[in-house]
Parts: C-alpha cells; sequence; structure tokens
C-alpha cells in the first residue's frame, strides 16, 4: 500500500463530531450503558463470513451497533472531558483531570502526558470533524511546549510546574517519543513546519539514546542495567513513526520503524514458545536466571513477560505494514497477537491481560495483581483491525469474548484519571468500524484475500 492509499483509508474511516460541546450534547445516546444483550443480543444473529463473505456482526454484535458504542463513548465522554478538564487556559499546555471528580490530583506537567494530550486534539481535529477549537487547543499546547519545554541535546524535559518550571530535565525517553506522536499530528493538522522540523529531529534524538551503550531505560520505570532492550520502547516508538512517515517522507526515519519492527518480531518475541520478553540485554539476549541479572532479592523486574506491550507491539506492526504495503509484516504481527492473547487473557469475571514477572511465572498461569483494565482496547484494536484485512475467525472470538466482558464492568475500564488510552483506542476502533461498515462488510483486500 502506497502512502497516499493509506493516508486515503485513514481519513476514510474519519467521523464528524460535534463543533462543540453543547452540540455534542443534542446527539449523545443511550449507549454510553450498553450490555451484551442491549447491543444485540438474539437480535443480531452470529455470522461465521468466509474472507469472500460480508462480515455484518461480530458474535452478538452488529457492526453497526458496535461502531454506535464507540461513537457515543467518544462523543459523550472522551471529547467533552478533554475540552472542559483538559486545555490550561492560563499557562498553556494541558492538564490531567480524574475523570469522574473532575479534580487534577497534581497540575505539574510530565511530557509523557503533554506530547500524548497534543496528539489528542490534533487526531480529533485531523480525523473527527475538524472542529476549529480542536485546531486551537493543539495549537496553543504545541506553542507552550516548543517554547518551555526543549532541554539539552535535542531532548523534552520530563516534568514541570503548572507555569513551567523545570522540575526535572530530560529523564523519561517516552516523553521525547510522546513529543514525536503529538508534533506529528499537528504538522498534519496545521501545516506546522517547525512541528515538523521538532518530530523529526526528536525520532533521531530518540533512535540515538535508546541505542546507546549507557542507556538505561530510567524513567518510565526504574534504572537497568546499561543497554538495556525494552519492547515497549520499540511498539512506542514505531506508532508515532508510522505517523510521521505517512505524512512527510524521511528515507532515515524509514529505516528506524524498519529497525524496531525488526527487534519485537526477531529479538523479543520466542515465535516458538508463545510469548514476547519484555526486556533483553546490551546483546539482544534474554537475561540469566542466577544472580548476574537479580542479586538484589526484589521484584524480577528483567525478566518481565507483558502482554499489554505485546499487544501494542502486534497492532502497531500491523499498522506500519500497512503503511509500508508488506502483507508478510502484517501476517507476523497478527501471529504475535494472538499469540499473545492465548498467553495473557484471563477470562472470567476479571477478563484482562496478565502480566508475568518471569518465564516460570508464565508457564504457571501465575500472574501479578496489576489490573490494567484498558488495556482491553488495545486488544479491540487489535482484533478489528485483524478482522478488516483477514477476517481471521480467531479475532472474532477474542473480540467478542473480551468486550462482552468489558461491558459487563461497572463503572466502565477506566478507574479515574488514567484516561490517556481511552482516546486512542476508540477513535481507532471507530475508524475501523466505518470503513468495515463502508465496504458493506467486504474484507479490505490488503492481504490479497478479496
Amino acid at each position: 500500500m502506497k502512502r497516499r492509499d493509506f493516508l486515503t483509508g485513514m481519513a476514510a474511516g474519519s467521523l464528524a463530531v460535534t463543533a462543540a460541546a453543547s452540540t455534542a450534547g443534542s446527539r449523545r445516546r443511550e449507549a454510553s450503558t450498553l450490555t451484551a444483550g442491549s447491543l444485540g443480543g438474539a437480535a443480531f444473529p452470529q455470522e461465521t463470513a468466509g474472507a469472500g463473505a460480508p462480515m455484518k456482526s461480530i458474535g452478538p454484535y452488529s457492526l453497526e451497533a458496535l461502531r454506535d458504542h464507540f461513537r457515543t463513548e467518544l462523543e459523550s465522554e472522551i471529547v467533552p472531558h478533554w475540552e472542559k478538564r483538559g486545555v490550561d487556559r492560563e499557562f498553556g499546555g494541558y492538564l490531567v483531570a480524574d475523570r469522574k471528580t473532575g479534580a487534577c490530583a497534581t497540575t505539574d506537567k510530565d511530557l509523557y502526558s503533554q506530547g500524548r494530550i497534543l496528539w489528542i486534539f490534533s487526531y480529533l481535529y485531523n480525523h473527527f470533524g475538524r472542529n476549529p477549537a480542536h485546531l486551537q487547543a493543539a495549537r496553543q499546547g504545541k506553542e507552550a511546549l516548543a517554547k518551555h519545554c526543549r532541554v539539552e541535546e535535542g531532548h523534552w524535559g520530563t516534568l514541570y510546574t503548572r507555569d513551567w518550571k523545570r522540575i526535572k530535565g530530560f529523564f523519561d525517553i517516552y516523553a521525547d517519543i510522546y513529543m514525536v506522536l503529538g508534533l506529528a499530528e499537528y504538522y498534519r493538522a496545521s501545516g506546522d513546519e517547525e512541528a515538523l522540523r521538532l518530530a523529526v529531529d526528536t525520532s533521531y534524538v530518540v533512535n540515538r539514546t535508546v541505542l546507546a551503550p549507557p542507556y538505561q531505560g530510567q524513567g518510565h520505570g526504574p534504572f537497568y542495567e546499561p543497554g538495556i532492550k525494552r519492547l515497549g520502547t520499540w511498539a512506542h516508538f514505531l506508532f508515532p513513526l508510522t505517523l510521521l512517515l505517512s505524512y512527510s517522507a524521511d528515507e532515515g526515519l524509514e529505516r528506524i520503524a524498519r529497525m524496531c519492527v525488526r527487534y519485537i518480531i526477531e529479538r523479543h518475541w520466542n515465535r516458538a514458545q508463545g510469548f514476547a520478553y519484555e526486556y533483553l540485554d546490551d546483546k539482544f539476549e534474554p537475561y540469566s536466571n542466577d544472580y548476574l541479572s537479580d542479586y538484589r532479592g526484589e521484584h524480577d523486574y528483567t525478566h518481565y513477560i507483558s502482554g499489554w506491550h505485546s499487544i501494542q507491539a502486534a497492532f502497531k506492526v500491523m499498522l506500519e505494514a500497512q503503511r509500508a504495503g508488506v502483507r508478510e509484516m502484517f501476517l507476523d504481527g497478527q501471529e504475535l497477537g494472538f499469540a499473545t492473547l492465548r498467553a495473557h487473557f484471563e477470562e472470567g469475571e476479571d477478563c484482562r491481560l496478565m502480566e508475568f514477572e518471569n518465564e516460570a511465572m508464565w508457564r504457571k498461569k501465575q500472574g501479578n495483581n496489576l489490573r490494567p483494565y484498558y488495556a482491553l482496547y488495545d486488544v479491540f484494536v487489535f482484533c478489528l483491525m485483524s478482522l478488516e484485512h483477514s477476517r481471521a475467525p480467531e479475532a472474532a472470538a477474542w473480540f467478542e469474548k473480551a468486550f462482552s466482558c468489558a461491558v459487563s464492568k461497572t463503572g466502565g475500564l477506566t478507574g479515574g484519571n488514567l484516561t490517556l488510552h481511552e482516546p486512542r483506542g476508540v477513535m481507532l476502533c471507530l475508524e475501523i468500524l466505518e470503513r468495515m461498515i463502508g465496504r458493506g462488510g467486504k474484507v479490505s483486500g490488503f492481504l490479497g484475500n478479496s
């Protein structure tokens, strides 16, 4: 698939959301409290469609009912929350408020969040209605961040007070990565050449940093041994690169994106065993299981196996495959995703992606006590992406299982202010479903299966 075709496909899934909160209110639906029965149940018979047959439903859920569910979540929850509480109209940039109470646990501004919120407003503008208020929210954020937060060697500072006094300079590589994400999407929204230059420059800074022998992965987690290689780093870095390269060509960044995919598929993923190592040492090898790797008696971080980062890596590889037009890459990403769900999905009342401290715990299915329920949004994206392009029956089965559990949870998947994951999942799911419906339920043809 050529870059122009990729962008056309992205645009084809765009929806017009509300231009203002008052307009949004008039369009809200009661679907915010949907259950498996109210979404369809017996009214929408389950179809088992081959690759050439139109898909009208996923299990008991019609594609239209699913679309309406995610559209309602976007219009009645996500957009009003960020419009009302996300923009710092006094000092510029963004605030992170509790979704339920509206209170801010802190008004300090971490760049991990600032870049992601810049992306939210920019992506809303680009794909969901081109609301001028969303563009302005993105513009003021970009201008404040560019003015106050660039630090030494091309990095972005990690933490600031509300009025932009620096608390901590560069420390967290994810702050840099998410600034690439936000700046790239803002460039597409505005045509701002400075935003493009900053996104490209920061991408090269990230690449040099994470490949440097002294790098210890600190910031989004503890210090590790120098030369640490982390699955989450390649997965989080790949997504901004995919979007950036969709908007502006850069030969060097093309190779860096390919590197991220190769490290995910060749190095971290243990295809034979069915899981992906979260951490590898400076030689891209798993850490040894003795005192040489863990001698302090603390949590076994170096042998961690993350279901959440694995499913994110899977769908981000698949998205990059669509941009680059590489069928085999898509199928590898899909296989990684299915292997992850088989190994990590905990069924029953809890329904979550389990995390394991080491391979022995993974084999016994003894997960830790983390409950990142909002990781299910990434499961939805992976499954819908698979269904859009491959019509894999396993994707339908996993989506039905995960979605049925998710809509049965009292209060939804998020526990309060952890809403940065939700907008991405909802918007990507909504775009995929719109494309599927727009094709009349036919498979995309990307894999040559139309």
